[in-house]
């Protein structure tokens, strides 16, 4: 089986949703091939720009900092309910082209599930700015790559036509925000969903004829997110 995830590094639900599906593999003991897709959520962003995570959420949504702070520790209760220790008042929110183009490589290479691993590690977990080429550079030799292929790619327009074509996928699909998940391009399932709507969904996919959508909260798009 496969399941292509479309997702983008400062979705916070991205990251736990692909926990949650990785948990549902492991209980069923199934072998899935994924494959991760780019997907921006602002591919304008420039940065925070010196303000903190909540402060810019707070900007963007009309809300207070406090309701901001808020938010994110219901986002950081979550990802900590899969093992996972966001620390938002310590994370460097930029745009993560670059990162996408990085990701198209390592897809190339084998390793594109390892560089997303990476990535929103680095990015959640150890506040390290994913619109650096230098800690780029570094994230992407830990996940295989050669650092000679990392800084071809990040220079190359041929990486950034692919992250594109994966974003016209998107919309091709009807993904209205991340993370979007498809199995077998049968199924397909949006938000961090329950781990056990992930099994339902891999064990129902053999059999289902029609393409069967189902969307959720827990997502993120251009309009609503925690980030």
């Amino acid at each position: 089986m496969k399941v292509q995830i479309w997702s983008d590094f400062r979705c916070p639900f991205c990251y736990i949703g692909k926990r949650h599906l990785e948990a549902a593999i492991k209980d069923l003991g199934k072998d899935v091939e994924i494959e991760m897709m780019s997907f921006e959520l602002d591919p304008n962003y420039e940065g925070a720009n010196g303000e903190t995570v909540a402060e810019h959420i707070a900007a963007k949504y009309g809300i207070s900092v406090a309701e901001a702070q808020a938010n994110n520790k219901r986002v950081v209760d979550m990802a900590s309910s899969v093992g996972l220790n966001y620390n938002f008042d310590t994370m460097i929110d930029n745009n993560t082209f670059k990162a996408h183009k990085v990701l198209q490589l390592a897809k190339l290479k084998g390793v594109g599930n390892a560089f997303t691993e990476i990535g929103m590690s680095a990015l959640f977990e150890h506040a390290k700015d994913l619109g650096d080429d230098e800690t780029l550079v570094a994230l992407g030799f830990e996940a295989g790559l050669l650092e000679a292929d990392i800084r071809a790619a990040l220079a190359s327009d041929e990486y950034a036509l692919k992250v594109r074509q994966d974003e016209q996928w998107a919309q091709m699909i009807g993904a209205k925000g991340v993370p979007h998940f498809v199995f077998d391009d049968k199924v397909s399932l949006s938000g961090a969903q329950p781990i056990e709507t992930f099994k339902q969904a891999m064990n129902y996919v053999a059999t289902l004829e029609p393409a069967v959508t189902q969307d959720d909260d827990l997502m993120c798009t251009d309009d609503s997110c925690a980030i």
